[in-house]
């Protein structure tokens, strides 16, 4: 008589036999694939560390690049040369403080330009947006100005300070260009944005020397009739 204990102290190993058999068939029929596979897998790995190093030895190249920029000239062909690098935004907004402080408008905008392009958003970048609108505006294109600074006011996704900053610099121009209404509507907007900021007070302050100014003139008296 057969005893099921035993036969089934034998059922494991026959199982286990299988097992190892059904493997060494996988390995005999794929054993190249397999291999094909990890090195493959092997491969990536190795070139992921080669690109980390790649990457890392470009950017102390690049920080040194920088560092040995002493002349405006030698920052301009930094600049040049890394438009795409935060490194390379930064110099060309330098470059750009520069050339405004030195009054030359023209090249101030096209260093601004270059500066919000390629600087991420940020306080770096919305400095830029400023800079760029005040060098049109002193270069005398002043529709180019507004533009710029209507776009810095109604991004609502803007520092508020900003936003009111060039809510402000419009008021102003506004008033140059003889647009009271203008002015007064600004002042009401920069309120709604920051009642707290100080361009805002500026900008109210403009709208009531306005109202002052509309009050005390004096009455121009109705030509004589012939």
């Amino acid at each position: 008589m057969t005893n099921p204990q035993a036969a089934s102290e034998k059922k494991p190993a026959v199982g286990h036999v299988f097992l190892e058999e059904k493997l060494r068939h996988i390995w005999g029929n794929y054993a190249n694939a397999i291999y094909v596979l990890c090195g493959m897998v092997i491969a990536g790995m190795l070139a992921k560390g080669g690109l980390d190093y790649l990457k890392a030895q470009k950017e102390i190249e690049i920080q040194r690049d920088y560092t040995a920029c002493t002349t405006t000239e030698g920052f301009k062909a930094f600049a040049a040369g890394h438009r795409n690098h935060p490194l390379g935004a930064l110099v060309e907004l330098k470059l750009a403080d520069e050339a405004f402080i030195k009054g030359s408008f023209a090249e101030a905008t096209t260093n601004y330009e270059k500066a919000v392009a390629d600087l991420p958003a940020g306080p770096f970048q919305s400095r830029a947006k400023l800079g760029l609108a005040a060098s049109q505006a002193r270069a005398g294109k002043a529709a180019d100005a507004e533009a710029s600074l209507r776009r810095i006011l109604n991004d609502a996704d803007e520092f508020k300070a900003v936003r009111c900053e060039a809510g402000y610099d419009l008021a102003e121009l506004a008033l140059a260009a003889g647009r009271p209404a203008d002015v007064q509507n600004l002042a009401t907007q920069l309120m709604q944005i920051d009642p707290t900021s100080p361009f805002a007070e500026r900008a109210f302050a403009l709208r009531s020397e306005l109202g002052a100014a509309a009050t005390s003139a004096p009455a121009v008296a109705a030509p004589a009739g012939r």
